[in-house]
């Protein structure tokens, strides 16, 4: 693991990926993950990410040294963009990375970034990183950033050492209580080893889908990925979107100061809850047995869902009482049927127009012993009434996956139980959730230029199935107008129909499905 293997790595060009730099900023990707509808209704209170350190890992963008934003080397002061900011280059003198600035411009720089309030930047070449600071004798070191950005793609060619990187990565996560931000790379093809096949990482695509397939492939196969995806150009961009939200998160907790608020398992629980569905119609979990939808993991990264949950503050299991429609906790598991329980309420009157909920752990290591191993928890959600728990209406129970989401549209008013569950105790774990209570589907009649009757139904949830039912009268006689299920076409959250049959006579409608309790 010398330096034979190092200039193997860098003529492979293992760590370069296609970073596209006409890509540009674009404008609307603050409204498509929810930054600015956050920042209008906290106004002064938004959070910019101040006071929170942050690591960012890049590969070698020329000849030389180029790893850094900004030209530099040892602690020096940022200009321009980076105006008031202090970075470091831990691995050398750096001429300016086109690549690292397109980055930080996503990440934390003055004016466009999620987090500009970060001022502590500790920048490193990728090759350092990996083989003279993860690889160090007694173990990785530890990194001074809470938040760590990599927005590069690689493998050593030696399936045995990006084994044993993915490992201490892991390890190092866990040990420091870092969050850590991984992009898959782009296009369509298997996972790169690194570091998109981490557990304890946040694993980051492309909202259309134009990034790595197929699962995990190091240290255990068929683990979902991404987690998390974002409308970008490049998963270059998309990544620094996800680290630039851990840091918002990350200085809300460290504000609250509530006791775990800060733990990676928390942070990664908070952003997979609220991964936002609304521009991904088409996300669908085929399985209990699988945590995400195939290609758009968790959904596509939304602040607001993820600051929201995080303020409806830290919940405990209890048997006895409810917590909040929004919260989170960090715990431990009981062991055989020793569940931990949630217990929550929807109102009367309305629905759960949506509900999501996501749990993640990490797994141990031994280093020393080069071995790993992932307790089994699962999450499932009943209904319920009085505290005791009656049908499952949604589980996820991935025998391979370190994380479990479950999301379901219109839960009708009543009890439920959200369950953490494991046969081992002593399994620390987040867990978050969030129920976002509107009306449901609504059914509304609109009349064309011609006369025609249209029927426009809106909030519906793209795999279920409904009818459109219409009557002379408000008390009987209904008949099928139409049944329907979106996802069976081009997935949608809404469907007109024209009633063809509607005359000049009273005409009522009214819509119908199968409610999940």
């Amino acid at each position: 693991m010398g330096k034979e293997l190092k200039q193997r790595i860098l003529c492979m060009g293992g760590f370069v990926i296609a970073w596209g730099m006409s890509g540009g900023v674009r404008a609307d990707w603050k409204d498509d993950i929810g930054w600015r509808q956050l920042a209008a209704e906290l106004g002064a209170a938004m959070p910019t990410g101040a006071g929170v350190a942050v690591v960012q890992a890049e590969a070698n963008g020329g000849s030389g040294l180029s790893y850094m934003p900004q030209a530099g080397s040892g602690t020096f002061a940022g200009v321009g963009v980076y105006a008031g900011k202090q970075f470091s280059a831990m691995d050398g003198a750096s001429v300016a990375s086109g690549h690292a600035g397109a980055v930080a411009s996503y990440f934390y720089a003055n004016g466009s970034g999620v987090a500009p309030g970060v001022t502590t930047i500790h920048g490193y070449s990728a090759v350092a990183y990996l083989f003279n600071r993860l690889l160090a004798v007694g173990g990785p070191e530890v990194f001074p950033g809470r938040v760590q950005n990599h927005s590069w793609v690689g493998s050593t060619g030696d399936g045995a050492i990006d084994l044993s990187l993915i490992r201490r990565y892991d390890f190092m996560l866990d040990r420091d209580g870092r969050v850590g931000v991984v992009g898959l790379n782009n296009g369509t093809g298997g996972l790169p080893a690194m570091m998109g096949n981490a557990y304890h990482g946040l694993v980051v695509g492309l909202r259309n889908g134009g990034h790595s397939r197929g699962g995990s492939n190091v240290d255990g196969s068929g683990r979902m990925k991404p987690d998390l995806v974002g409308e970008a150009v490049y998963t270059s961009y998309s990544t620094p979107m996800v680290s630039g939200v851990a840091t918002l998160l990350m200085q809300g907790a460290m504000q609250a100061a509530v006791a775990d608020g800060d733990r990676p398992q928390v942070i990664k629980a908070l952003m997979l809850a609220g991964a936002s569905k609304q521009a991904l119609p088409q996300w669908r979990r085929l399985t209990s047995a699988k945590p995400y939808d195939e290609v758009f993991g968790a959904g596509e990264v939304n602040v607001r869902n993820a600051w929201m949950i995080q303020a409806g503050g830290k919940w405990s299991a209890s048997e006895q009482s409810e917590v909040g429609g929004r919260g989170w906790d960090f715990g431990g598991t009981g062991g055989a049927g020793q569940s931990r329980r949630y217990f929550f309420r929807i109102g009367p009157g309305g629905f759960g127009n949506t509900f999501s909920a996501a749990l993640t752990w990490h797994r141990g290591i031994d280093l020393g012993a080069g071995t790993a191993s992932l307790a089994n928890l699962n999450l499932r959600l009943y209904a319920a009434e009085g505290f005791a728990v009656g049908a499952v209406l949604a589980e996820s129970v991935s025998g391979v996956d370190n994380a479990e989401h479950v999301f379901l549209r219109h839960l009708p008013p009543g009890q439920y139980a959200l369950e953490v569950a494991a046969e081992v105790a002593g399994v620390n774990y987040g867990l978050a959730w969030q129920v976002v209570e509107g009306l449901g589907p609504q059914l509304a009649v609109r009349i064309g230029p011609a006369g025609q009757v249209y029927l426009d139904v809106t909030e519906v949830d793209p795999w279920t199935s409904y009818q459109i039912q219409a009557s002379p009268s408000p008390t009987g006689g209904w008949t099928l107008g139409q049944a329907f299920r979106t996802g069976d076409g081009t997935a949608a959250y809404g469907h007109t129909w024209e009633d063809q049959n509607a005359t000049g006579a009273s005409r009522f409608y009214r819509l119908s499905w199968t409610l999940l309790r």
